[in-house]
Parts: structure tokens; C-alpha cells; sequence
């Protein structure tokens, strides 16, 4: 039987993991509010009550010569959280996404850990490193997957996985229930050029110069979507001269400012799938350092990259990356979104077809309640 003060260790590697890994640690401490919860995360996480021992920005590096520069920071905290689980020996190890650091944490604890280990929300080993399938099977006693298309890739590879439901679902619908798209004289167009240093500085310069041409042509309202992590200090100094509202992203308040833009231009990641479910138009761009992106392109086995192209299997929303990143063809698709009311309107009623996906996939038992009957179970 379950202890009566069961203790979690979990790990979330970058702020949309953080966000995710905060709903389920909730979730669960609604089921047993004596569960303690210890780990690697950030606000979000903290915010949960759980006890950070490393913020994530220790271990969040972007790109594979980032990592490498890197990589005597990052084996430290990995030895420093190792050492602190064999000494606290938890009930339970919940691993969020992030599976460079997760996969080998795994693999170091199971030398001594006999507990569970829970994965939550899978590595996209459907679109790179399908090889990592032999680790999951190895040390993971439960992935449970967000995406329903995941089980049956799982299932095909000889491993049962359990869909739980995508934590963006229950988060957007609340928020579409009391907020609406309130029509305006102005158009109003958005940018997110993404949460880590050096993809807003290869980004957003660009992106600026873009949007002072929309707000010229269009006499549209631009604003950014900041991370209130790294504050909006940053994207002022590229913005000298130009005309753009700054708004901090914090909780889910940035929704108001998306659901409310004709227009958003954003960088790959979790922003694309809130988009989609939010039926707010988009296009996706992304540049990365040379190196990082041809040891990426090798390794990718999918013909796209945002989500919304990747569950509906077509491009419903253009994705311009590196060569393709040019301020001529994002003005081109900005436009084409902005005054084509077919291209649009084709736009969203592929993401109404998306949502689809997500509601009629039944959800047997969420996260929180597979984590609770294993701990319960457990002999620990």
C-alpha cells in the first residue's frame, strides 16, 4: 500500500513543461493533498508547492553546440539529482518531455531505484531519435502520452502507452467559455519569436522589421508576447524605432491578446497547438544556427513541424525555416493571411477539425489517476 505521506520527484526541463508538469502535480495532490513533491522546474512548479532543488535554466540549453558548451553545468546538476534521489528515495519519479536529461537521469537512477518511473508527455520519438524507444522501454514503467496518435506509434513499436489527454484542451476550453474575439477598426497583429536568448536574437530581428512593414501597410497594432522570465529588456533594444506593444506572458493572459489578433507570427513549439485550438490564423517560423539545423534536418524523420500540420497530416499553416526565413516571405504569407477571407477561413476550419481529433478520443483514466492507483499499488 501507498505511504501515508508518499513523496514525488519529478523533473521539468523548459517552461511549457514547467506549465504542464504544475496542472499535474495539482491534479494529484487533489487526489492525496499529503503527496510532497521535490524536483527540477521552475515558477510554475514552485507556484504547485513543489520544492525546486535546480531551476530548469540550469539544464535548458538550446541547440546541440549549446548543449556541448554546456555540458559540465548540465552533468552536474544530473549527478547533484541523482544523489539527492538516492538519499531521499521518493515513492514515485514523474520525468516531464525534455528526454536529452530525463532519458539519462532514467538510466542513471535504475541502477539503485526500484520505484516507479512515470513519463508525462512523451519524447516526439515520432519525429527524431526513434532509437530512444530502446531506453523507454528499458526504465520507464508508464508513458502517458498527450497526443492521441502517440498510442498507436507506441503500439507499433511494442510498448503500451496511455493517452491522458493534452493539458491544453481543458486550459483553452476554460478560457473560450468566458472570453470571446471582440471586434475591432484595427488589425491586430501579434509576434512571438520564442522563450530562449538565442532564438530571439536570430529571430526577432527580422520578425521587427516585418511587422513595422504590416503596421505601415495595414495600420495594424503590433504587439509581442513576452516571457516574464526574461522581461521585455531584450526585444526593446531590437525594437529601436519601431512601433510594438510589449505584454508579459504570464498564466494563461496572454490568451485575451492572441484570440483577439487577426494575425500571429510565431516560432515552432506549444505556441502553434494553442493557436490551432484558439482558431486564431498563424504562420510558424524558425531559424537555427547552421550546424544545429543540419544535424536537426538529419535526424528529423516528419515532413513538418507544427503541430496543428502534424495531426491533420497537410499544411494548414505555411512553415517558413531557415532558408525560407526571410522577411519577403513572411510579408507575403502576413498578407495573404490578412486579406484572402478563403485562405483564412480554409485555415480555420482545419483547426475546428483538429479540435476534433482531441474530443472524440476517449480518455480511459488521466494522469493523475494512473500515477495514484500505481502508487497505491506500490510495495515500496
Amino acid at each position: 500500500m501507498m505511504h501515508t505521506n508518499p513523496k514525488i520527484f519529478i523533473i521539468a526541463g523548459e517552461a511549457s513543461g514547467d506549465a504542464n508538469a504544475a496542472g499535474l502535480v495539482t491534479d494529484i495532490a487533489a487526489f492525496n493533498r499529503n503527496v510532497t513533491f521535490s524536483g527540477i522546474g521552475g515558477r510554475r512548479l514552485q507556484e504547485a508547492n513543489v520544492k525546486i532543488i535546480h531551476e530548469y535554466s540550469t539544464i535548458n540549453y538550446i541547440g546541440f553546440s549549446n548543449v556541448l558548451k554546456n555540458i559540465v553545468k548540465i552533468k552536474s546538476v544530473l549527478k547533484n539529482s541523482v544523489e539527492y534521489v538516492k538519499k531521499e528515495y521518493p515513492d514515485a519519479i514523474i520525468l516531464v518531455d525534455f528526454p536529452g536529461f530525463n532519458l539519462k537521469f532514467a538510466e542513471t537512477v535504475r541502477k539503485f531505484y526500484k520505484g516507479k518511473i512515470f513519463y508525462y508527455i512523451s519524447p516526439q520519438i515520432w519525429a527524431w531519435h526513434k532509437s530512444r524507444i530502446k531506453k523507454i522501454r528499458k526504465y520507464i514503467d508508464r508513458m502517458l502520452v498527450i497526443f492521441p496518435f502517440e498510442v498507436e506509434f507506441y503500439k507499433n513499436l511494442g510498448y503500451d502507452a496511455d493517452y491522458v489527454g493534452h493539458p491544453l484542451i481543458k486550459r483553452i476550453d476554460e478560457f473560450l467559455c468566458d472570453n470571446k474575439k471582440m471586434g475591432t477598426d484595427n488589425l491586430k497583429v501579434t509576434l512571438l519569436p520564442g522563450s530562449r536568448i538565442e532564438e530571439i536574437k536570430r529571430i526577432f530581428p527580422v520578425l521587427a522589421d516585418v511587422s513595422e512593414k504590416i503596421r505601415h501597410e495595414f495600420k495594424a497594432e503590433i504587439s509581442l508576447i513576452y516571457p516574464d522570465y526574461i522581461g521585455p529588456v531584450v526585444y526593446k533594444d531590437i525594437l529601436k524605432g519601431k512601433t510594438c506593444s510589449l505584454i508579459a506572458n504570464s498564466g494563461i493572459s496572454h490568451y485575451n491578446t492572441l484570440i483577439n489578433s487577426d494575425l500571429v507570427i510565431t516560432k515552432f513549439g506549444t505556441t502553434t497547438l494553442e493557436l490551432g485550438l484558439l482558431g486564431v490564423p498563424f504562420l510558424s517560423v524558425y531559424k537555427a544556427g547552421l550546424s544545429n539545423y543540419l544535424i536537426a534536418k538529419s535526424l528529423s524523420d516528419i515532413k513538418y513541424v507544427s503541430m496543428p500540420n502534424i495531426l491533420m497530416k497537410k499544411e494548414i499553416v505555411k512553415e517558413l525555416i531557415q532558408y525560407d526565413f526571410t522577411c519577403s516571405k513572411i510579408l507575403e504569407e502576413s498578407e495573404k493571411i490578412l486579406t484572402n477571407s478563403n485562405y483564412r477561413n480554409n485555415m480555420l476550419e482545419n483547426f475546428s477539425q483538429m479540435k476534433k481529433i482531441f474530443y472524440e478520443t476517449p480518455i480511459p483514466k488521466t494522469g493523475a489517476e494512473i500515477i495514484i492507483e500505481e502508487l497505491n499499488n506500490s510495495k515500496l
